[in-house]
């Protein structure tokens, strides 16, 4: 399994102080294949409703549907729960800072 990262030109690592959230990416994946949410959410076996909270960011991306975007999608289920645990890790930071 590889780790990634983003690293500049002298090899150190790059952080961000901006996160997407997993849907946000899967939705401009869909938009780019001209895919209709309705019927994508179909084919996950997502409700319409369920799947528009998880395109905005009010849903989590979970282990099955991750492994349910890479079968629609061709895209790993690893890359989509990545992008997950980033996202929250993120919040879950700031949220400290501004505690602080």
């Amino acid at each position: 399994m590889s780790n990634y990262k983003v690293i500049n030109s002298k090899g150190k690592e790059i952080f961000t102080d901006v996160t997407l959230h997993p849907g946000e990416i899967l939705l401009d994946e869909l938009e780019a294949r001209e895919i209709k949410k309705s019927d994508f959410a179909a084919q996950l076996g997502m409700k319409p409703g369920h799947f528009s909270d998880l395109l905005y960011g009010r849903r989590h991306v979970s282990a099955a549907t991750a492994i349910k975007l890479e079968k629609l999608l061709g895209i790993s289920a690893e890359y989509w729960m990545r992008v997950q645990v980033y996202h929250d890790l993120f919040v879950e930071r700031n949220k400290e800072r501004e505690a602080a």
